[in-house]
């Protein structure tokens, strides 16, 4: 599949900044995982910027929301997020920001497709591991055992996203009407404790990680994490947030910042299904909230700017 026609990329003029009033930021631009051809294929596009230290060029669309991608994990996304904050020919002091994609997700949390608003977001990677084998004849299925919360922990490791934010994009999500596929729910039924209904807009954690973790031993040992860091249980795990969220802190950002995530895979196999086979999902189940992610994350940008909940836009 082509991709859709866009302008060419110009560079950047610092005597004359560029000011989006929104930025999305997606991880991927390669197939099966393209997360961006819906935000372009859905917009009419005007200009593209070429950015210093950015994955790709940023896509301008004419009500001014950028569209660029991050790369996946942390260093990709804390690399593109800072090149963006920090490029002289890029005004971002009065842009809301979004990251938006696909996530995994715990079966009984909900439906394959469904899209979760991140009200928290936990960094997986800062943590204690310890191997226990040589004091203890069998492992503990204990997740207290097995992690702990860094020693040397000058902060928790957890980033709590605005509500002035969250709820003018819950309402707009709420009006959504989510895509749902008949594939995607066939292979969701093979999960007894995942829901019973399609897609849905949820509200919860996401759990940002460069580990690439499957299986209910280590989504245990994920929730006992959230615990200790007192948010709720994991809605999503992605790998991209946690990076984001710190480079907008240390530029003082991070109060007009959202992460919208759609489920496109259980964090653990189906009966009968190795974790090789369950950890990509299905083709289908990519699609679905690929396309469910874009949806839900275009309707929160156009709530933002429409509220200006936080009253950047003057």
């Amino acid at each position: 599949m082509s991709d859709p026609p866009c302008p060419e990329p110009r560079h950047l003029e610092p005597n004359d900044p560029v000011r989006p009033a929104a930025l999305v930021l997606v991880a991927v631009a390669e197939p099966p995982l393209d997360e961006r051809r819906p935000w372009l294929e859905r917009a009419d596009l005007v200009d593209a910027l070429t950015v210093p230290g950015a994955d790709t060029p940023v896509y301008l669309t004419d009500d001014g929301v950028a569209i660029t991608t991050t790369g996946i994990g942390k260093s990709d996304a804390a690399t593109t997020t800072t090149a963006l904050l920090a490029s002289p020919g890029l005004d971002l002091e009065s842009a809301y920001v979004l990251s938006a994609g696909i996530a995994g997700g715990p079966p009984s949390r909900a439906a394959l497709g469904s899209v979760a608003l991140a009200d928290a977001i936990v960094d997986w990677d800062r943590k204690h591991r310890w191997d226990r084998t040589e004091t203890d004849d069998e492992r503990s299925d204990d997740p207290a055992e097995s992690i702990d919360t860094l020693a040397y922990r000058p902060r928790d490791y957890v980033h709590r996203l605005e509500d002035r934010l969250l709820e003018p994009a819950l309402d707009a999500a709420a009006q959504i009407d989510l895509g749902a596929d008949s594939d995607v729910r066939i292979y969701q039924d093979r999960y007894p404790t995942a829901p019973d209904d399609g897609p849905t807009v949820e509200v919860g954690t996401t759990v940002c990680g460069d580990e690439f973790w499957h299986g209910p031993r280590y989504a245990r040992e994920v929730d006992w994490l959230c615990e200790q860091y007192g948010v709720a249980s994991y809605a999503t795990t992605q790998m991209e947030d946690a990076a984001t969220t710190t480079a907008l802190e240390r530029f003082g950002l991070l109060e007009r910042y959202l992460s919208v995530r759609a489920v496109a895979n259980y964090d653990r196999p189906a009966p009968g299904e190795t974790v090789e086979e369950s950890f990509d999902g299905t083709e289908a189940s990519l699609a679905l909230a690929i396309d469910n992610a874009e949806r839900v994350g275009s309707a929160v940008v156009e709530a933002l700017l429409e509220t200006d909940p936080v009253g950047i836009r003057g």
